[in-house]
């Protein structure tokens, strides 16, 4: 076996040494996409954009908004007002803005 040959494989068992036990871990760990909790109404971010879990008027819900990024079916979903948190999707803010048409 010449030098290069012989470095190449070293080379490539010790990535493989680190390779396979970090892509394990990462595949163990748990996904929080769909974990997120859902926007505590008394927070300061939340009273800051006077934010209800039941909108008073049904027809202007986070369900219908053009910032809601969730399933409209579904019982909250994500919103950039609220970075890491769930808005419920019957509640409303300030920043409330119809879906176009």
């Amino acid at each position: 076996m010449t030098d290069k040959k012989r470095r190449q494989l070293v080379t490539f068992m010790g990535a493989s040494t680190v390779a396979i036990p970090v892509g394990a871990l990462l595949s163990s760990m748990p996904s929080h996409a769909d974990e997120a909790p859902m926007v505590d109404a008394d927070s300061a971010g939340a009273k800051n954009w006077e934010y209800v879990v039941m909108s008073p008027d049904e027809s202007k819900n986070c369900g219908n908004c053009a910032l809601y990024q969730g399933d409209p079916s579904a019982k909250g979903g994500p919103c950039p007002l609220f970075p890491g948190s769930d808005v419920h999707v019957t509640a409303w803010c300030k920043a409330y803005a119809p879906k176009p048409s």
